[in-house]
């Protein structure tokens, strides 16, 4: 789906809401995945680039914990565009493990992925999003990871990915909080200098 996405817009960019026709009915998995990726490879060191994809995340995985039968994005958002070509090098940079994940995948413990589970993932994905959109080094990884494996999990309708990345959002926090601890500790190690 992604490759034929990429083949489909060869523009510069891909507005939002053509990305969104585009998923249909698999739209909220797969929008995720879209804006997840490219943050869950080493492209998430680009300056500026954590907020482009995370802030429309966190809209998208609001509208899944509330419920809503399919992504809505305001005007504003769905105008907005990603690369092509950071999408395409985010593809190409996780293709072996995509391929991995493709050939594991399959339709399993369907009560990890309906709809009382779908809102829960929403709420935990949000949090994954807003962690994933701070300009924090070290600290975008993670959340997209456990992203990307929920959005796996919501577009094959994967228990098992659910469990996973329930597992990853977990990591992902003690991640964040030890990265964002180390750096309090050095700013008060800096503060402590000066002051001396």
């Amino acid at each position: 789906m992604l490759a034929e996405l990429l083949a489909r817009h060869r523009e510069d960019s891909i507005v939002l809401g053509d990305i969104l026709a585009f998923f249909g009915e698999r739209a909220f998995g797969a929008l995720m995945l879209v804006l997840a990726l490219p943050m869950a490879t080493p492209l998430s060191a680009i300056p500026g680039i954590s907020s482009v994809f995370g802030l429309p995340l966190v809209v998208v995985c609001a509208q899944l914990m509330l419920g809503y039968p399919r992504p809505l994005l305001p005007a504003a958002l769905a105008k907005r565009t990603v690369r092509r070509e950071a999408l395409a090098r985010a593809v190409e940079r996780a293709d072996p493990w995509l391929a991995k994940i493709e050939r594991a995948v399959h339709p399993r413990l369907p009560a990890l992925t309906g709809i009382a589970a779908e809102r829960a993932l929403g709420a935990v994905c949000v949090i994954m999003a807003i962690m994933l959109a701070l300009p924090i080094p070290g600290a975008n990884q993670p959340p997209a990871f456990a992203v990307t494996l929920f959005a796996v999990a919501l577009v094959e309708r994967d228990g098992v990915f659910a469990i996973l990345g329930w597992i990853a959002a977990l990591a992902a926090v003690v991640i964040v909080v030890v990265i964002y601890g180390a750096l309090i500790a050095a700013g008060m190690f800096m503060l402590g200098k000066i002051g001396a």
